[in-house]
């Protein structure tokens, strides 16, 4: 029951905001501020208008692969984004079934993407 508990906290963005020496600060953001392309730490992820990506190096942690868990990976697939009333949450959906989540937050001033990346003591950002 912990997992899922934990499982739903990381999907729902809830832990946005309760650790912000790590995280970057949760941030509200409309679906036109996301497509673009989001780069750092090697990797890249575009956002496109028609809600597909493409992927080059995103090291996050997925769900529903063959081999769960944290691993880097390319490739394309379709976004969609949830609002949980303090950040936006962009959930990655690759054409092999993989998916993964990842979190709006503001740091240094500017609009990040973010994930935790291993037990969630390290942290991928993409501005």
């Amino acid at each position: 029951m912990a997992v899922s508990v934990v499982a739903v906290l990381l999907v729902s963005g809830c832990y946005v905001s309760t650790d912000y020496g790590r995280y970057p600060e949760g941030k509200l953001v409309q679906n036109a501020a996301l497509v673009r392309t989001w780069a750092g730490e090697g990797a890249e992820l575009a956002l496109k208008e028609n809600k597909v990506f493409s992927a080059a190096g995103l090291t996050l942690k997925y769900f529903s692969c063959p081999s769960d868990g944290l691993r880097r990976k390319s490739g394309d697939g379709t976004w969609s984004s949830i609002d949980d009333g303090d950040s936006t949450s962009v959930l990655l959906r690759f054409e092999d079934g993989c998916s993964a989540a990842m979190w709006t937050g503001e740091s240094e001033g500017k609009t990040v993407l973010w994930a935790a990346t291993e037990d969630e003591n390290q942290v991928l950002t993409l501005k």
